[in-house]
């Protein structure tokens, strides 16, 4: 008999009918999916490394850098050629001067009245010189007549008349030697009026010396008040920043203030205690200058009593030489009243045989009376050489009192003031050149293979990022930095620890480029050289 199952009473949540059993489907795995993509992506960057090590092995096989490198300039150091007050100071720091522009002027003064010294000097040896060639010519004329003179009587061919004759012409040649003595007078008068000269510029040279001591003592006592006030400033300003120091650190064991602002508080006590040490050794300073400057006013005004002395000195010379010029006109009417008597001695001519014959013998001494003569007028033109000699000295001199920029730069260092007081050599600034810039790079030893002078070499600056300046190697030093050390790294046992050198190399940077007036002198650079291999 068949058994029906009624739906409504099957257990509710169970099918009524079994379901197909079927296989159970297989799903791929996602790291399964990723791997090739993985590796492709390995490989690609293999690929890419590879490009870049061949093309960086093919870089650094005709290129050698190192950032080890410095920019190097010429530094023109200004000094002064002659000693001087500075009155002038025409720059300033950094500023850019042009060649030829006048930087510093000192005090000329005294250069000048060198120079008009110099010049009263070749004066006098010009006339000096004068005198003595107009005693050559008298020399000559003297010892003509009186060879003449001698011949004519001795020979007595000419009889009394040729004898009287050559008086007069002794005669008219003693005409001329009083005429030299007058010129020679004339000449003493000049140089004595030069002498005054020389002798009121020396009075008045030492009356600028006075002066200029009194100026420089009232600068050094305005210095000395100076000092003072600020030493007062400075230890009020100590004291305040010692007592700040104490109520800050009162504050901080209390937990008010921190650490750090009672630091700083002590830290500004001891710089203000600093600075009034400081400024106390300036006051000390300050009143070595003016004792100093009270010294150099007593010994410039020793010097004027000196100077009226060499003025009356010169007066005296002055007077001397006009009462010559006097006594030199009297000669010339004397030897000119002896003129008009050896001519009325025509008749008395034949009784002085013997005096002609003494006059043949000192005839026969013209010779050496003429060579004298002319010696004396050889030292008188050196003379006159050296008197222009000292005048183009005193002339560069006065010259030098202005300083110029000897090339285009900027002036750096500056360290003269208006008032100083420099001597011959000191360094007062000094000047970089616009143009001549270059760099020293530091490479390894073991780079520099193939480095030769004349290759080309970028250079990347890093005050200036993105910005490359040519260039091209101009020298390799002859021995590493360490060679030229103060302290050699070799050591007393002889042992040698072998380290990889430095070898400075010069690299001249080409001229006309972008911004190349803006580059300064020690700041750091990248210099990369460009070489060839040398396959012989």
């Amino acid at each position: 008999m068949a058994t029906t199952i009624d739906k409504d009473s099957a257990p509710k949540g169970k099918p009524t009918e079994m379901p197909a059993i079927t296989e159970p489907s297989v799903v791929p795995s996602p790291k399964a999916s990723r791997k090739p993509f993985i590796l492709g992506v390995v490989g690609v960057l293999l690929v890419l490394a590879a490009i870049y090590l061949t093309r960086f092995m093919a870089w650094s096989a005709i290129h050698v850098s190192t950032d080890d490198a410095t920019i190097s300039t010429d530094v023109i150091q200004i000094s002064p050629q002659v000693a001087g007050t500075v009155i002038k100071l025409k720059v300033s720091e950094n500023q850019h001067v042009k060649k030829g522009d006048l930087l510093v002027e000192l005090d000329g003064a005294t250069f000048q009245t060198a120079y008009e010294q110099a010049k009263a000097n070749l004066d006098l040896a010009i006339a000096q010189s004068q005198s003595a060639s107009a005693n050559v010519d008298l020399t000559k004329g003297n010892t003509q007549a009186q060879v003449a003179q001698a011949k004519s009587v001795v020979g007595q061919s000419s009889g009394g008349i040729d004898n009287s004759l050559a008086m007069v012409a002794k005669s008219q040649a003693s005409v001329s030697q009083a005429r030299a003595q007058d010129s020679g007078a004339k000449a003493g008068i000049y140089g004595a009026q030069a002498n005054i000269a020389i002798a009121k510029a020396n009075r008045q040279k030492a009356l600028d010396a006075v002066q200029g001591a009194q100026a420089q003592l009232d600068t050094a006592l305005a210095a000395v008040n100076t000092a003072q006030a600020n030493v007062e400033a400075a230890v009020a300003n100590s004291n305040n920043a010692q007592k700040q120091a104490e109520r800050n650190e009162t504050l901080f064991r209390q937990g008010a203030v921190s650490g750090q602002v009672a630091e700083q508080m002590r830290a500004a006590a001891d710089v203000a205690k600093a600075q009034v040490n400081a400024i106390q050794q300036q006051h000390a300073q300050a009143q070595a200058v003016v004792v100093q400057r009270r010294a150099d006013l007593r010994a410039a005004k020793n010097q004027i009593p000196a100077a009226d002395a060499a003025i009356s000195q010169a007066n005296a010379q002055l007077r001397a030489a006009q009462e010559t010029e006097m006594a030199a006109r009297d000669t010339i009417r004397q030897t000119q009243a002896e003129v008009t008597a050896a001519q009325a001695a025509v008749a008395q001519a034949v009784q002085r045989r013997e005096q002609a014959t003494g006059q043949l013998q000192q005839a026969n001494t013209a010779p050496s009376q003429v060579a004298i003569s002319q010696s004396a007028q050889s030292q008188a033109d050196a003379r006159v050489e050296l008197a222009r000699a000292a005048l183009r000295e005193a002339k560069i001199n006065l010259d030098r009192t202005k300083i110029y920029a000897p090339a285009d730069g900027r002036v750096s260092k500056n360290t003269v003031e208006v008032g100083n007081l420099v001597q011959p050599g000191a360094s007062l600034m000094a000047i970089l050149p616009d143009e001549d810039v270059w760099v020293v790079a530091n490479f390894k030893e073991t780079q520099l293979a193939d480095v030769r002078p004349n290759q080309p070499v970028e250079v990347e600056v890093d005050a200036y990022p993105g910005v490359t300046f040519k260039g091209h190697v101009g020298s390799i030093s002859a021995g590493t930095g360490s060679t030229f050390a103060l302290l050699p790294a070799d050591n007393a046992t002889g042992n040698f620890t072998k380290v990889v050198q430095r070898v400075p190399v010069k690299i001249i940077l080409d001229h006309g480029q972008p911004k190349m007036d803006q580059l300064r002198a020690g700041i750091s650079v990248v210099a990369t050289i460009t070489t060839s291999k040398d396959k012989s």
